[in-house]
């Protein structure tokens, strides 16, 4: 009997919060805060390339997953700089805590020196690797 009433409490709740959350949403179109398309600077390849987060596991040296972090192209080009370290900081924050709470043995290495290959349309890395632009990113 147990087991039905937590199941019927957890599905009332799910009812409740979804019926909440779109109750809201409804309260803030209806009082015009809708979300508002960010107007958006151009993207200079030559002078804001992305940067390559690479993490690789402490013990046997094998690459785990790589990570491209974007220029922020919501900020102006005045404060670029340092909206890049410090998406790339937040970035390699969360990476950390995530693999501290799942007691990984990772180190992360960072690459501020992408190169763009204008030929096969990647970026590419001082080590050779290459890494394809979605078409949806380029705001050039």
């Amino acid at each position: 009997m147990e087991v039905v009433r937590r199941a019927f409490a957890d599905a009332l709740g799910s009812i409740l919060d979804e019926a909440a959350f779109r109750a809201s949403l409804a309260f803030d179109v209806l009082a015009g805060r809708v979300p508002r398309e960010v107007e958006r600077r151009w993207w200079n390849r030559a002078v804001e390339t992305p940067v390559l987060i690479e993490a690789y596991d402490w013990t046997d040296e094998r690459r785990l997953f790589s990570i491209l972090v974007w220029p922020s192209l919501e900020s102006s080009p005045h404060d670029a700089d340092y909206a890049r370290h410090e998406r790339v900081d937040a970035v390699k924050k969360a990476i950390a805590r995530g693999a501290a709470e799942m007691a990984w043995s990772m180190r992360l290495e960072t690459d501020y020196g992408l190169r763009w290959d204008d030929d096969r349309q990647v970026w590419t890395t001082r080590g050779g690797f290459a890494y394809e632009m979605s078409a949806e990113h380029d705001a050039a």
